[in-house]
């Protein structure tokens, strides 16, 4: 039998090019296939349409991610993602949340939001085992850009008003601040997927304008930490990009300031306005700045309410999901209003609910997932071959920046969008590693040797001298 032998032809000090391998096709791309649905379903909240059309909650959201679950287990990649940074800081928080709930003011209320919590914790455990290369991950991010197809039907199929602010009468997405929100954070997947195709790419006639309506309709909805989050994802793609970049981003400037002048209503651009004004009142303002002037007090009554539970339950919290009942109890006996409202800051409402242990690893998390996608962006931008790489370390930062302010502003503790993103950005850390560990190292041009100059010694007679010279060169 003929053996193949290593070559040895080799230069010393030059590393052989290594062939190009295709990749290994995952073993479990059905699952990934099931993964990708239920992905789907939840960011782009179709699944709250579905009972619309079957008469019947069929369930799809549980036994989805049942079916992931299963097959991330059987494969047996499910305990090697346990064993990651952001699947056992999630695992920590989840056991807190149980401890928590256990000394809840209210444990039935509790327990609902403990169950409302496990599928979401169950997404973390199955997005690095079932999305475990290049290939898998690049459907992910395609299949977040298409969730905003969804969400803009929905929003027209469903059309509503609160005060002149649009959002949707239907779902979890029918405040104008949810609807913002979650419409922020797809809009960069679905830049990802226009810039990994051609102009004329069906991808790129499917997001573009998706992403220009999106932007339309955050805009209408007079969300202020909306348009907070636009301005911040501009400005740092202003510093930190080239020229052309920078280029891009005046015209996009441009164009959001045309869209505000020519689709949004006067009382929404007032209200924007009142970003400047604080909690002060003026004579001269509409119904819909006194309105935005109003929530902005409550909301920071709220904040200061969650800094004071927090501060009187430092270790367990009032109990997961109980903050709007527990204050709501507190102003019944002193015989104030009850106000029955979230505290609209997503990581004050965590440490008044489940202490501040459960605030630090929820904190912890999002830093980590920033700090991984900020490291990982800046190692591959210097490398052309990378490009893919860092395009995506730069999506998944973009977003979470998004989530990061909009949690500042909103309730969004126990919902699935932090879940999938940290899960997405353990997945990819996962594989760059990899990729980067198997990579060959770039192929050494041999360097001519130089000869050294000699020394000459003045008293050696000078046909001596030449004479060595000669003999050198030769």
């Amino acid at each position: 039998m003929n053996v193949a032998q290593p070559n040895t032809n080799v230069m010393p000090g030059v590393t052989p090019i290594v062939p190009f391998r295709p990749a290994i096709r995952s073993p479990h791309r059905l699952a990934t296939g099931f993964l990708l649905v239920y992905l789907f379903l939840e960011m782009s909240r179709s699944i709250e349409v579905v009972p619309l059309f079957t008469r019947v909650n069929l369930h799809l959201a549980l036994i989805l991610i049942g079916i992931c679950f299963l097959a991330a287990l059987l494969t047996g990649g499910l305990l090697d993602a346990a064993k990651t940074p952001v699947v056992v800081m999630f695992t920590a928080f989840t056991c807190w949340l149980m401890l928590s709930t256990l000394t809840s003011q209210w444990r039935g209320g509790s327990l609902q939001t403990l169950i409302i919590w496990v599928p979401s914790y169950a997404c973390v455990l199955v997005l690095p085992p079932l999305v475990s290369n290049l290939d898998q991950l690049r459907k992910v991010f395609y299949m977040l850009a298409f969730c905003l197809v969804p969400i803009l039907l929905m929003t027209v199929a469903f059309q509503s008003q609160l005060e002149g602010r649009d959002d949707t009468a239907y779902g979890t997405l029918s405040n104008p601040n949810d609807l913002a929100l979650h419409l922020l954070l797809l809009i960069p997947f679905a830049v990802f997927a226009m810039k990994s195709g051609s102009l004329l790419s069906w991808k790129t006639i499917v997001c573009a304008p998706a992403v220009l309506f999106a932007l339309i309709r955050i805009i209408r909805t007079g969300s202020r930490s909306g348009l907070l989050s636009i301005v911040a994802c501009l400005v740092i793609l202003f510093v930190i990009g080239k020229l052309t970049t920078k280029l891009k981003m005046l015209g996009a400037v441009g164009l959001i300031v045309a869209i505000a002048l020519a689709f949004v209503p006067s009382s929404v651009l007032l209200r924007y306005a009142t970003v400047f004004n604080g909690t002060s009142y003026d004579e001269g303002m509409s119904t819909g700045e006194r309105s935005a002037v109003e929530s902005t007090r409550a909301r920071k009554m709220l904040f200061e309410e969650s800094v004071r539970l927090t501060m009187e339950h430092p270790l367990f919290g009032v109990g997961p999901g109980i903050f709007s009942a527990a204050l709501a109890g507190e102003q019944e006996k002193e015989g104030k209003i009850q106000t029955w409202h979230e505290a609209h800051n997503s990581f004050t409402q965590i440490s008044s609910e489940a202490g501040i242990p459960a605030f630090a690893l929820y904190a912890a998390i999002l830093l980590y997932c920033m700090k991984r996608t900020i490291s990982i962006y800046r190692r591959a931008r210097r490398d052309p071959n990378r490009l893919v790489i860092s395009q995506m370390a730069g999506t998944l930062a973009v977003s979470l920046l998004i989530f990061g302010i909009g949690a500042t502003f909103g309730t969004y503790s126990y919902t699935i969008h932090l879940p999938v993103l940290a899960g997405l950005v353990q997945a990819f850390d996962v594989y760059v590693t990899k990729e980067m560990k198997t990579a060959p190292a770039p192929v050494a041009s041999p360097e001519r040797t130089r000869l050294a100059t000699p020394t000459l010694n003045p008293k050696v007679p000078s046909y001596v001298r030449n004479r060595r010279l000669r003999d050198r060169r030769v």
